[in-house]
């Protein structure tokens, strides 16, 4: 699929907040802007606006509305000690929109350079209220959804209308942030049999809007997650919404870190994840050192299926040295027990989960540097502009 218009940063509308703005009340942590931009299979990409944050409004029959079709992505907007503005890794968050987009006919074929650099103008506009405590930060939600009528069965799988719109809001995850700090801080997983999440050839390894409803209907009162189950054996593949990791013990004097693979479209390709294996990887190969002092050099990266029943044994045996989840929203979270089959199981912690958590947050603050250039920083942005709703147009 193709379109005749790029997305171009360079025909950017920026509509100042009126001196009469008042946040509406109950949206007091949420940003004061928002960018959209609109899209269509005759003209392909739209102008470019940000504007104060307000409602959408969309055919009673849009895609979006009555088949979910819309997928999104989660991004951190972090200040440094310096008062600098951090993106981590903005460009695989936009590889992956872009793979979630081709998996339901919504357009997928932008730069992300433009896209980066309206990105940025809309964080930088934000600045004043970008948080510069530690596990605090602005949350960037960037969303594409059908707006076309998508009722009934179309002649082809692609949208005729979408709009892709990011709108933020402050600290998403914090509250779970302590949770790796040490001994009996870790969060209760409940695994769940009631509930599937994703299965082998579906939609798991995307990131959907309908992949996340279910989430909140199967979590049980007193945990923090669900743990998804699937298979006869009882696989885990993800907590929540986030990537899930056990520590173990290897016979050959080994620490593995073990998550679940990619190759049966189960469980997200988080970009937490990657970063995670690509630093232990490097760090057990002795391709570089891990940014900070205390990972053990005889470690290595296991990614393969974890059944329950290997949890549990391995929790009887003492070969279980921690478990831990991972994601854009948590960034790296303990995991102290499980409820499965009506018994509660304690997990041990391990101060090496903090480790991580530290390492990819100093990264992500721009205080630890990886040598890698995951860390964006994002320019400054001075608008001088008229006040009140014309439009003005501005030149990048």
């Amino acid at each position: 699929m193709s379109s005749l218009g790029p997305l171009k940063a360079s025909s950017l509308y920026f509509t100042p907040l009126p001196p009469s703005h008042v946040v509406q009340p109950g949206k007091e942590t949420h940003g004061r802007y928002m960018l959209t931009i609109p899209w269509n299979r005759v003209s392909g990409w739209g102008q470019p606006k940000i504007a104060a944050r307000q409602d959408l409004t969309f055919d009673p029959l849009a895609g979006v509305l009555q088949y979910a079709v819309t997928c999104f992505e989660g991004m951190k907007c972090y200040k440094t000690d310096k008062g600098d503005l951090r993106l981590f890794r903005p460009n695989k968050n936009f590889d992956r929109l872009k793979r979630s987009a081709a998996r339901l006919g919504l357009p997928h074929d932008w730069d992300n350079d433009e896209l980066l650099e309206l990105f940025a103008k809309l964080v930088a506009l934000e600045a004043p209220i970008v948080p510069d405590t530690d596990g605090s930060s602005l949350y960037l939600r960037p969303t594409l959804l059908e707006t076309s009528e998508g009722f009934g069965i179309k002649e082809d799988a692609y949208a005729a209308e979408a709009l892709l719109y990011v709108a933020t809001t402050l600290n998403l995850g914090q509250g779970l942030y302590p949770s790796s700090d040490g001994e009996g801080k870790g969060i209760k997983l409940d695994a769940c049999k009631e509930y599937i999440r994703a299965w082998p050839g579906g939609t798991g390894s995307y990131k959907l809007g309908a992949n996340y409803g279910t989430v909140n209907i199967a979590k049980k009162p007193g945990y923090a997650m669900s743990l998804w189950l699937h298979g006869q054996e009882d696989f885990i593949s993800e907590a929540g919404g986030m990537n899930v990791w056990i520590i173990k013990q290897a016979a050959d004097g080994f620490l593995e870190f073990v998550t679940m693979g990619l190759e049966n479209g189960i469980v997200l390709p988080g970009v937490t994840r990657e970063s995670i294996i690509e630093l232990i990887t490097d760090h057990g190969e002795g391709k570089k050192d891990f940014p900070l002092d205390g990972m053990p050099k005889k470690v290595r990266v296991v990614q393969r299926d974890i059944p329950m029943s290997e949890i549990i044994e391995s929790l009887a045996d003492g070969t279980m040295k921690g478990m831990f989840g991972c994601g854009t929203g948590v960034v790296v979270v303990t995991v102290g027990g499980i409820q499965y089959q009506g018994k509660q199981h304690t997990i041990p912690s391990n101060p090496l989960i903090k480790l991580l958590r530290d390492t990819v947050t100093g990264i992500q603050r721009g205080k630890v540097d990886e040598g890698r250039g995951w860390s964006f920083k994002v320019p400054e942005w001075n608008v001088e502009g008229k006040e009140g709703q014309d439009e003005e147009r501005v030149v990048v």
